[in-house]
């Protein structure tokens, strides 16, 4: 483990589970003992290891304090660990096990049984997608979080599904799974700083999104006026003429730049880019312009887990209005992980970014 320093040292070479509760540490749990990693300084904490059942209240009582098999942080505040056929939640607010844990996690958890996945798992992850992943031997399943169920087709083998992963001798007993997001800010490291002058919502418990929004004028300066005179702010304005890149806020607290009509839409993991331009010329711009936008986007989700996909259809002012079903349902909203345009959004009446051209910027 010398990529991991300090763990070898610590005795956690081999850890069993590993969990991020995004406040910059991930936790390694092997046998009886816990290890904490900071990501800032990529090293193991001094003073570890620690024995789980004297730090991690309620998981001594619920037998839960060695030999764990598997951790999720769900997002919303509450972590589950695995051991065996039973689960229990963990609060991280109030650093401990909710009460009336341990439970089955056949009787629990939907689909799991069916998959042969209600006991001894080998680890677990959230995607940040809407998605948790867990896995057991060869094979592994998804987990819908929105739904609360196991998604239908799967398990599915590891191998061939995973690049790379087989080859490296990961295709099966996949232990100790983890993200290395911390939750703290995050900024692009070459975008301009430009702190909004009202503060985002805090985000939702939702999958990650990207909105794209144009600014409906032709230069930065004009609609970084507007945003001072209305205070609604998106995460970043980039000018695709001049390749500017202003943010506003981190890329972990959400924007202003929604109107929050239908559903809190700014604070489901949403970040805003405002493209200084018109809508109604978006079809129409320039190769160099659309690959610096989709440079940002690289950037964006290089630091936040927004995955490459879209799944949306872009249309003009015509088409928005005569395809009202193209805007999302709050169900579908709140289920979406991607990124889309202002006029996919719940609530909204704009047709922004217009018909973008999304698979160049995702391609």
């Amino acid at each position: 483990m010398g990529n991991w320093p300090g763990l070898a040292e610590a005795g956690f070479d081999q850890p069993d589970v590993a969990v991020n509760l995004e406040a910059g540490k991930i936790f390694f749990f092997r046998g009886p003992d816990y290890v904490r990693y900071d990501i800032a300084t990529d090293h193991a904490d001094p003073g570890y290891p620690l024995p789980i059942g004297d730090n991690w209240p309620g998981l001594r009582a619920a037998g839960f304090d060695a030999n764990l098999d598997a951790a999720a942080n769900w997002g919303n505040g509450k972590v589950y660990f695995f051991k065996g056929p039973n689960y229990l939640r963990y609060d991280i607010a109030t650093d401990r096990a909710d009460p009336g844990y341990p439970l089955p996690i056949g009787d629990n958890w939907p689909g799991l049984r069916a998959a042969g996945f209600d006991a001894n798992l080998d680890a677990a992850i959230n995607w940040g997608n809407g998605k948790v992943y867990f896995f057991k031997g060869p094979n592994y399943l998804r987990y819908d979080i929105a739904t609360d169920r196991a998604d239908p087709g799967y398990p599915l083998p590891i191998a061939g599904n995973w690049p790379g992963l087989a080859d490296t001798g990961f295709g099966a007993s996949v232990r100790a799974a983890v993200d290395l997001f911390d939750g703290r800010d995050v900024w692009l490291p070459n975008a301009e700083r430009m702190p909004a002058a009202k503060n985002g919502p805090k985000y939702r418990p939702l999958p990650w999104r990207g909105v794209l929004h144009t600014t409906e004028g032709p230069t930065i300066a004009g609609a970084l006026q507007t945003f001072r005179d209305t205070d609604f702010w998106p995460t970043l304005t980039i000018e695709p003429n001049t390749f500017r890149v202003v943010q506003h806020y981190s890329l972990n607290a959400g924007a202003r730049a929604l109107s929050d009509r239908a559903t809190p839409a700014n604070a489901a993991r949403c970040v805003q880019i405002e493209i200084v331009g018109f809508a109604a010329q978006t079809p129409s711009w320039a190769p160099e312009q659309l690959a610096f936008i989709r440079e940002v986007i690289r950037d964006i989700e290089s630091l936040v887990p927004i995955p490459r996909q879209s799944g949306r259809t872009f249309l003009d002012a015509a088409g928005v209005n005569s395809r009202p079903g193209n805007r999302m349902s709050v169900e579908e909203w709140n289920r979406f992980s991607g990124w889309c345009g202002h006029q996919h959004v719940p609530g909204e009446s704009h047709w922004d970014p217009g018909a973008l051209d999304i698979d160049t910027l995702l391609g």
